[in-house]
């Protein structure tokens, strides 16, 4: 969303963001498919801004991160919809996936993203919903901890690239042993 270009230490959120991104996606094993998908980045005020930027089958790194570069906030909020759209698209998938939302605020669309998460979860759709807040007050983390909770998964906090790198690199690291236990 538009609020990522606020400032997260030395840099912006959005360039914080970015070269957290180049290191945690490299170091991810060859083996473990990736995606990426966007919300608020093309459109002010529109909670439809949402979209799959890299489909979740995806092993191509470069073109992953050359998205990333080419990301420019300017939105909404939209997670609630954010996470069902990504959700949706693992529908047919027979393993549990995870999914990892880095949000540096509240939800802007949806007036209760916590039971659209817990709705997704219950039904044959099998995921793991990680949180990451970056920069975000009391209300917010509030919020994304209930996300996390309610997607079977962790909220973790940060304020700069350096704790988004430790955040990110928490919520990948059971990736990597899963694939090393194949």
């Amino acid at each position: 969303s538009g609020s990522m270009w606020g400032p997260a230490g030395a840099q912006t959120k959005i360039e914080a963001g970015r070269a957290v991104m180049n290191t945690v996606v490299p170091a991810l094993p060859p083996e473990l498919t990736v995606g990426l998908t966007s919300y608020g980045h093309r459109r002010k005020g529109d909670c439809q801004d949402i979209e799959v930027l890299v489909p979740i089958e995806n092993s191509d790194r470069t073109s992953l991160l050359a998205k990333v570069e080419a990301i420019s906030p300017k939105g909404k909020t939209p997670i609630a919809a954010s996470v069902e759209t990504v959700a949706e698209s693992l529908r047919a998938r027979e393993h549990e996936t995870t999914i990892v939302l880095v949000s540096d605020g509240e939800e802007t669309c949806n007036d209760d993203p916590c039971a659209a998460v817990r709705a997704l979860k219950e039904s044959d759709i099998q995921f793991k919903l990680h949180v990451v807040g970056f920069d975000v007050n009391a209300s917010q983390k509030e919020q994304l901890e209930c996300l996390a909770s309610a997607g079977g998964g962790d909220y973790h906090g940060a304020t700069d690239a350096a704790s988004l790198l430790l955040a990110l690199q928490a919520v990948t690291a059971p990736l990597e042993k899963k694939v090393e236990a194949i």
